[in-house]
């Protein structure tokens, strides 16, 4: 199937454009009905149905028909729904996920010390781990994307934005779905959906949904003779099951159970770039010395060295564009289970609704080895024992200070060589959370409402993490100088057999992590000419607390014995703020709504798993604090005849106290990082986001946004422990400065019952810095995300009737990146270890799926 992508996606292509235009993909709620002109947008973001085009904040919401239709299932599939939204994949696990929100941005460090900046939430469960946020989300009915800092409603850690997934209630008539698919790169998927309709009096209503996909690699592996067991391929199973129950019409409680089990091999690293050994002079901070990659490039030129499997194809293979196929001899597969629970009580008072929400969450994930350089099994010459160090030199060399039986046996021995991996890794990772949540909302149908909560929040987690990488040294410079050889160094070093060596490292990081959080919040909005009334005022306020523990036992080769160091690792802190929000909005007219908001957030300090201790200067994990947030907001909503929506709006985010990482060189060859709160920046920026419908048969929909990064302010220390600020030199790490998404829909009767839809999308994300630091990261240029505009298009042809048993059959033809654009979307610069790995973005895929009800 892969040889006939071309041809496919332009038959999809071409069929898809007879039912629909070039338009905008701005993700609106109403984009899939077909009559009556622009529909109305419900959403809850403020913990109430109101239309959107009222609510005075910047949110986007799609329909679970649209996201159907467009294949959206997780976190990672809405980057076009929103302006100044982007979205990346993980890079060794599958449930990973990069999220940025106006130029903020999800860590790409994964470690659980680390709060997001970006709140994710399923059914307004706070999902704490970015790690663990991208899952297969079954019965979608509303996707809401919120931009700026909510603080109030939503709490700490939403200095960015927050999306929220909201899954559909049982259905009160009964019903049985199924949907199968097929695509390239042997792509099955199958999933069946049944709602038991009202049953125990018309009190309780059920619903479940098994989900099962699977797909080969779309990187060929010539290492690995199994398709499926190629990057990029994975297994995914998925069951939910909802329950909703109203014994009385005052009186709902639902029951959401959910499990997601992904096995799967990460998308293909590649070797982009290597060191020299040399420090990267287009950049210059007085004081500070650039990060010195290793000489990776002349080990790797040695004669000496070699590819193990060149047999079958495996080369040195170092390249900014994308490579297939490539040869991982350690990538393995990674497993990921994500399940929870929700249990939500509301009972109506009459003038007060209560609302009740427990929920659990679990997440583990086994990555049982990440192939990160891409070159098959290096053989290659390796520090061995001292015994080894003159091995292979010439005996006329080694008889100037040997005596001639030992110069000649130590001339005859081969240097020593060993199995050599850049990097590769191996780990294993659990969380566990519960959080509860108290509501008060008012039932006023009058100009003033008002919302009370209390939110609690509890998460453990323990990460093991192998490391295993070898170091180059250049060692005419490391062992053969005139330290430990004197005026021999000379003539040993012209004579060296392998000069470029590698130094074997195998680390581990080891820890548990716990977190506790507590916040009480309110929020009142009043209009004084009533609920219609012209003027309204929103204000908001939250106090939160957070409590962290701690506790590393490894750090290194072994863990830690000394109790001393133990007790460094071994550590607490508590943090707090109180955020909150004011919004005054005007609605000039019943269809024009000029608003402007004021916002503070902050995300919460923690600890660094990579931070060295040391005991000597009696220096253990140190704490960084909270990020704060203040957003300034001003925007227009307006709808022209029920034909035209155009909403945007300009921010200006100053945020302070940012945590910034800073490089610490260690003894092993490997690197370690502290965090320390010494960043100011500002965001400045716009969105515009429209939605036209001239007939009921034709829309359009699309959103451009724009977000400038000023670095005010970055400190960070050199090897002498000088202070200094690099902000004219830093860039802001995966956050494109453009985002654009423009896509057009049609809707066509056909016989009967029958209709067509078509959609054409084109996505654009700008390019973006990844590694923004270019006095740490020499690779900032080879690293750096590719500018790209992806099409993407769906033609679905539903209502085919076949009797009264099977109705509404549908059948979808589907394509995504029909342009087949490679582009660069992850990667890691490994710094001083001397490379930088890069992983593209998936290929053109395409594929066919069927659906029926009973």
């Amino acid at each position: 199937m892969k040889k006939l992508g071309y041809s496919v996606s332009v038959i999809l292509l071409a069929s898809v454009s007879m039912v629909a235009m070039p338009q905008a993909a701005m993700a609106q709620a109403a984009a899939a009905e077909d009559d009556g002109g622009l529909k109305d947008i419900i959403i809850t973001a403020n913990k109430r149905e109101e239309d959107l085009q009222k609510a005075p904040l910047s949110i986007s919401a799609i329909s679970g028909a649209d996201a159907e239709l467009q294949g959206i299932t997780e976190i990672k599939n809405i980057a076009a729904l929103a302006p100044n939204v982007s979205v990346l994949g993980g890079t060794t696990n599958a449930t990973a996920a990069v999220v940025s929100i106006r130029g903020i941005a999800t860590p790409a460090d994964e470690s659980q010390g680390f709060d997001s900046p970006i709140g994710l939430y399923l059914d307004g469960v706070y999902l704490a781990r970015s790690s663990a946020a991208s899952f297969e989300v079954a019965d979608i009915e509303r996707i809401e994307v919120l931009r700026g800092p909510q603080g109030t409603l939503f709490g700490r850690n939403t200095t960015g934005g927050a999306v929220n997934f909201i899954t559909r209630d049982p259905s009160k008539e009964a019903s049985f779905k199924v949907k199968a698919g097929y695509g390239n790169y042997n792509a099955y998927s199958a999933r069946g959906t049944v709602d038991t309709g009202l049953i125990a009096n018309d009190t309780l209503r059920l619903s479940g949904t098994v989900l099962y996909k699977s797909r080969g690699g779309v990187v060929d592996n010539l290492l690995q003779p199994k398709d499926s067991l190629d990057p990029g391929g994975y297994k995914t199973t998925s069951l939910r099951f909802a329950a909703m129950f109203e014994p009385t019409d005052r009186i709902t409680v639902r029951n959401i159970m959910d499990y997601t089990k992904t096995t799967g091999v990460p998308y293909a690293q590649q070797l982009a770039a290597v060191g020299n050994g040399l420090t990267n002079p287009t950049v210059f901070v007085p004081g500070f010395v650039n990060t010195t990659p290793a000489p990776v490039g002349q080990f790797l030129a040695q004669p000496s060295t070699r590819i193990l499997e060149a047999a079958s194809g495996c080369t040195r293979q170092i390249s900014t564009s994308r490579i297939d196929p490539i040869c991982l001899e350690g990538a393995r597969t990674a497993t990921d289970k994500v399940w929870g629970n929700l249990l939500r009580i509301e009972v109506d008072l009459g003038p007060v609704l209560v609302r009740s929400s427990s929920a659990v969450r679990k997440w583990r994930n086994i990555i049982r080895g990440s192939d990160l350089d891409g070159l098959g099994t290096i053989r290659g010459a390796a520090l061995g024992a001292p015994s080894t160090t003159l091995n292979g030199f010439p005996a006329a060399v080694l008889g100037v200070f040997q005596p001639a039986g030992t110069a000649a046996f130590l001339a005859s021995q081969p240097v020593f060589s060993a199995n050599i991996s850049l990097f590769q890794a191996d780990n294993n990772r659990r969380q566990n959370q519960f959080s509860q949540e108290i509501e008060l909302i008012s039932n006023s149908d009058g100009g003033f409402n008002w919302v009370l909560g209390a939110f609690y929040f509890k998460e453990t987690g323990n990460e093991f993490n192998n490391q295993n990488f070898g170091f180059i040294l250049d060692t005419n410079q490391t062992v053969f100088n005139a330290t430990n050889f004197g005026p021999l160094a000379p003539l040993l070093q012209a004579n060296n057999p392998a000069r470029y060596r590698a130094a074997l490292q195998s680390i581990g990081l080891g820890y548990r992590a716990s977190g506790r959080s507590e916040a009480v919040y309110g929020q009142f909005s009043y209009r004084p000419g009533g609920k219609d009334g012209a003027f309204g005022v929103t204000a908001g306020i939250r106090y939160s607390s957070d409590h962290k523990t701690f506790d590393r036992f490894q750090n290194g080769a072994a863990p830690f014995t000394n109790p001393v160091e133990i007790a460094l690792n071994k550590r607490k802190a508590n943090f707090d703020a109180v955020t909150g929000n004011v919004a005054l909005d005007y609605r000039a007219t019943d269809d024009i709504n000029l608003y402007a908001r004021v916002a503070r957030g902050y995300r919460s300090g923690g600890f660094n798993a990579r931070q060295p201790t040391n005991v000597a200067g009696n220096l253990g994990l140190l704490p960084f604090n909270n990020e704060i947030i203040w957003s300034y907001e001003a925007g227009v909503k307006a709808e022209f005849g029920r034909t035209l929506r155009l909403n945007a709006s300009v921010f200006y985010n100053d945020y302070s106290d940012l945590q910034v990482s800073i490089n610490l060189p260690i003894t092993t060859g490997g690197f370690a990082t502290a965090i320390a709160n010494a960043g100011k920046v500002a965001y400045t920026g716009f969105e515009i986001e429209g939605q036209f419908r001239p007939s009921d048969n034709f829309w359009f929909d699309g959103n451009v946004g724009y977000s400038h990064k000023n670095f005010k302010e970055y400190l960070t220390t050199n090897s002498a422990g000088a202070v200094a600020d690099i902000s004219s030199v830093f860039r802001a790490g995966y956050s494109p400065d453009w985002t654009a998404a423009l896509a057009g829909n049609a809707k066509v009767a056909l016989k009967g019952d029958t209709k067509a839809t078509g959609r054409v999308g084109v996505t654009y994300t700008s390019s973006y810095f990844q590694f923004g630091n270019p006095i740490a990261s020499p690779f900032i240029r080879e690293t750096k995300g590719d500018s790209r505009a992806l099409i993407d298009a769906q033609l679905r042809i539903d209502g085919i009737n076949l009797g009264d048993a099977i109705q509404n059959v549908g059948i979808t033809f589907w394509g995504k990146n029909l342009n087949n654009k490679k582009y660069l979307s992850r990667s890691v610069d490994f710094g001083a270890l001397g490379f930088a790995g890069t992983i593209y973005g998936e290929p053109r895929t395409y594929g066919v799926s069927l659906d029926f009800g009973f």
